[in-house]
């Protein structure tokens, strides 16, 4: 089943609008391939790397990270307790799903995201930047990612979870 083709309605929009972002997001990776290859041409051709580029890529990859999550929830690619759940009938799966995503993961969300929004005001009232002297300045833009990928990371799971009781409906 591909899900994002798949559904209609509120699920497929929402679920379609997060892969759409995922897809563009993914180019991340490319240019942190090529920050890499950089980083280490410099380094080991030169010998001399940059702290900007080692700081740029942990930055990258921070936000295909957490891009992904919302990508991988969307997808229905995310690891359950395969053990378990390959035991489980169509309908207890879902069900279990939906405990998942109701008890686990939107509270996680809430959580990430409020404390999120407190986390990039913070840096963005004290002009946080890196503490390496050549380190990159607006610390506020990375970590502005955490409730934005938390916002998308529950629209997913929203999408999941509804999917899922119209599977539970369908079958009861």
């Amino acid at each position: 089943m591909n899900p994002h083709t798949e559904q209609s309605g509120v699920t497929g929009t929402l679920t379609r609008f997060v892969m759409g972002v995922g897809h563009v997001v993914s180019y991340i990776n490319g240019i942190l391939v090529l920050v890499i290859v950089l980083q280490v041409l410099l380094r080991y051709a030169f010998g001399r790397g940059l702290v900007s580029l080692e700081e740029l890529e942990w930055h990258l990859w921070a936000v295909a990270f957490l891009f992904g999550l919302s990508y991988c929830v969307a997808h229905d690619s995310n690891i359950r307790m395969d053990l378990v759940c390959r035991k489980l009938s169509a309908r207890s799966r879902e069900w279990m799903d939906a405990f998942g995503i109701l008890f686990l993961v939107l509270p996680f969300v809430v959580v990430m995201f409020v404390h999120g929004l407190d986390f990039v005001h913070h840096s963005w009232v004290l002009s946080e930047r890196s503490e390496a002297p050549l380190g990159l300045p607006f610390r506020w833009v990375i970590k502005s990612f955490v409730p934005i990928c938390m916002a998308m990371l529950g629209l997913a799971a929203l999408a999941r979870l509804i999917r899922a009781f119209e599977i539970l409906r369908k079958r009861s």
